[in-house]
């Protein structure tokens, strides 16, 4: 599993940046001056903004360099008060609690082409791998979307960096991925990271690629609703708890008053993994391999199929 155990580092906010009205770039450094965790492009970091909001936010920053971490982060004033708090909280100086970083959206290694589409904030982990595609001379593209210009993070890098980058704004009416696959070779990876919305738009238009050339994440809670209701078998407790149609598995468990360790809460951390056996789980985590599900479900997003789920809880 994709889990970090290690000890967290201690981080000061170094330099805070507005790139649009409601997207700041945030460059945390180590508070002791050490170095820091190596990444990889494509990892993110949990960010311990108080001590009851925890988030994962992806790293932007080029993985060559160890001086300090750069995140780019949402304000989103209708959201679960993460980004909120972020914003008001992290002003230089501002010292924090992160994790080590963790990769659930990697590179891959073997690709005649990496073209990297990202919608709004979702560009965040996709200006990494341009930095390390850049630095191995690998062969990449960018499409970089967003509702207009002003909406757009990282422009005036993107703008200066040399690399084939296309902008596309209102990409509902105007983006047109077949022809832009046609022209790439067949083996080219696609990368997309931004709103759910936007990556099912991508994904529908992907379609064609082969089996393993597509790669997405999404920072979006991916709470799933049930559609119709089912019970949860709590075998370690010998509890049923019913799941209603129209709630979740894990408001289900927290309003049975069953605790449950819950980090990100957007199936990336995996804090929330239990094992499961005994019923048909649905899985909406980017935690977990696909060998991994058959044992284990994340709570935060995970769904039924079958009338009854028995967890290890």
């Amino acid at each position: 599993m994709n889990l970090q155990h290690e000890v967290p580092v201690t981080v000061k906010v170094s330099e805070r940046h507005a790139l649009t009205p409601l997207i700041s770039r945030f460059r945390l450094e180590s508070a002791d001056g050490s170095p820091l965790p190596a990444f990889t492009a494509g990892s993110h970091i949990e960010v311990q903004i108080t001590p009851e909001l925890s988030r994962a936010y992806s790293l932007c920053s080029d993985p060559a360099q160890r001086g300090y971490y750069d995140i780019a982060v949402r304000r989103e004033d209708a959201g679960r008060g993460g980004s909120k708090a972020l914003h008001a909280l992290a002003l230089p100086g501002a010292e924090f609690q992160v994790s080590a970083p963790n990769n659930c959206f990697p590179l891959e290694q073997r690709a005649a082409h990496h073209l990297l589409i990202g919608g709004g904030v979702g560009l965040t982990p996709l200006m990494a791998m341009a930095h390390e595609l850049a630095a191995k001379g690998e062969d990449f593209s960018i499409i970089a979307c967003a509702s207009d210009e002003a909406s757009l993070p990282f422009a005036a890098e993107l703008a200066a960096s040399g690399w084939d980058v296309t902008t596309l704004f209102g990409v509902r009416s105007c983006m047109d991925l077949s022809t832009v696959l046609s022209s790439l070779p067949g083996s080219t990876h696609v990368y997309c990271c931004g709103p759910n919305g936007f990556i099912d738009l991508v994904r529908e238009q992907c379609s064609m690629l082969p089996a393993g050339c597509w790669h997405e994440e999404s920072f979006a809670p991916l709470e799933n609703l049930a559609d119709k209701g089912y019970e949860l078998y709590l075998s370690e407790s010998d509890l049923t708890v019913p799941v209603a149609a129209g709630s979740s598995m894990l408001a289900a468990l927290r309003q049975a008053g069953i605790h449950v360790d819950t980090t990100c809460e957007q199936g990336i951390c995996g804090s929330c993994v239990v094992a499961w056996k005994d019923g048909d789980p649905e899985h909406h985590d980017q935690c977990l391999e696909d060998e991994e599900r058959e044992e284990y479900v994340a709570l935060c997003c995970g769904g039924c199929r079958s009338e009854r789920l028995t967890l290890e809880l």
